[in-house]
């Protein structure tokens, strides 16, 4: 992967697309210009990943059939409320079975790591939130798409390799899987089966860099059920209000 700089385009610009998709709720001009070019993007899926493939169909199908602004609504039921929202996509939730946990802190602290801090009011959400931990990679490979150095590009990809796999990998297919079959879901089951898809490439690309294994959704539970003494939440990753590079 070192060096792959038009691998590393397209990582970006799918991790881009969800960001938009699930930071907040998506603005109807990007959801109407998801058509253009997707009978493209749908043939480049096919063979490559059956989920992303369907995905880009049922995106299709809905923009087609539907109204783009009918989407900030599902959102809304989706992932706000105003009743308790049908997901909760939040690290902490996966992993510790309610928001505010120690997974957040865990969040912040890669976050203080590689420099990269929340904007104050940028998003009302914690930071282990499915949008956020996407721009979090988004983030990373425009930093390794940045630099020339090639020592410099492998600190990024191995910063990436940790993230994906101590974190989004580890609960992100599953919520994926929440999103695609929640009852509220239309457009979204199309946005689930998409980015479950491509976390399954994002898997393959990384899994052989290193040793470092992925644990199981099961496994982390289990760690996160064990600690007695979270105080939580903690917010030491956002001492200093410095903006996003």
């Amino acid at each position: 992967m070192d060096g792959e700089k038009d691998l590393a385009e397209l990582r970006q610009k799918y991790y881009g697309l969800f960001v938009n998709l699930l930071w907040k709720e998506p603005e109807v001009e990007f959801l109407k210009s998801l058509l253009d070019g997707i009978s493209e993007r749908i043939r480049g899926a096919d063979g490559l990943s059956n989920l992303m493939c369907e995905g880009w169909k049922k995106i299709q199908t809905y923009l087609e059939e539907n109204l783009a602004d009918d989407v900030e609504f599902e959102f809304v039921e989706l992932f706000l409320g105003p009743q308790k929202p049908e997901i909760q996509p939040y690290e902490s939730y996966y992993f510790a079975g309610s928001v505010f946990q120690a997974p957040l802190a865990s969040v912040r602290s890669f976050m203080k790591d590689i420099g990269l801090v929340k904007n104050e009011g940028e998003l009302p959400e914690p930071e282990d939130t499915l949008g956020f931990e996407l721009e979090i990679m988004n983030w990373m490979i425009i930093k390794q798409k940045k630099t020339e150095d090639l020592e410099e590009e492998k600190i990024w990809l191995d910063y990436q390799e940790s993230f994906l796999k101590e974190h989004l990998l580890v609960w992100g297919p599953t919520c994926c899987d929440d999103i695609a079959s929640a009852s509220k879901s239309n457009f979204y089951e199309g946005v689930g089966l998409l980015l479950k898809g491509f976390l399954e490439i994002e898997k393959e690309l990384f899994k052989n860099r290193s040793s470092k294994k992925i644990d199981s959704l099961d496994e982390v539970r289990k760690l996160y059920g064990n600690i007695k003494d979270w105080k939580g939440p903690l917010f030491e990753a956002n001492v200093n209000n410095k903006s996003k590079e």
